[in-house]
């Protein structure tokens, strides 16, 4: 029998969740809809402001602090406009940029490095446009802090002691320019029409 107690922190488990309640401003339409959200989480049921919505607000508001991940209000919203994402809690000291709240974030950056091409691929909506345009330097990072967002003397010492501090040093002193090259690929059969050669029998 092990001497450990249940409550001894050596214990407990280090992938402990955080989460993003993510809700569309193009879906959510409270003034549609009977707020099932709000009716169905159990974290309001038990009196606390998890979810606050009404019939004349614009959008919904998920607390993500209070949210406790169920995905209840995910099924339960007739338009589809929640989104809950569980993360790894080591990324939540990690968010590079985040427009508002409840809205898209985007943790960490790749590296770009000298004679390399950096290239990102991936569906739509997962940062890499936001990604790029920080990278070249037409986009501050936030931090995550979109209410109270910091200088680039902040912003350059968040990064300090890696290689992205330098890039961003270089990049506000122009001593470095970064150029994109965006490619839809997904664009590419509407605009080349494949013509199969036509085949008669002799």
């Amino acid at each position: 029998m092990s001497s450990r107690s249940r409550n001894d922190k050596s214990t407990a488990p280090t992938d402990k969740l955080t989460r993003i309640a993510i809700v569309s401003n193009d879906k959510c339409k409270p003034k549609r809809c009977r707020q099932e959200c709000k009716k169905s989480c159990p974290v309001v049921r038990m009196g606390k402001l998890c979810i606050e919505v009404s019939p004349a607000d614009k959008i919904a508001f998920i607390s993500e602090e209070l949210c406790i991940g169920c995905g209840i209000c995910s099924k339960k919203c007739p338009f589809e406009a929640i989104s809950i994402i569980n993360l790894p809690s080591n990324l939540e000291k990690d968010t590079t940029h985040r427009y508002s709240a409840n809205s898209f974030k985007l943790h960490r950056l790749p590296i770009p490095r000298p004679g390399e091409v950096l290239g990102l691929v991936g569906t739509n909506g997962i940062g890499k446009s936001t990604a790029l345009k920080i990278l070249a330097g037409k986009q501050k990072p936030n931090l995550g802090r979109f209410e109270d967002p910091p200088d680039w003397t902040e912003i350059l010492t968040y990064f300090r002691g890696s290689e992205l501090q330098n890039f961003f040093t270089k990049i506000l002193e122009d001593d470095l320019k970064a150029i994109i090259k965006p490619q839809y690929v997904d664009q590419i059969p509407k605009a080349v029409k494949v013509r199969f050669p036509f085949f008669s029998k002799s």
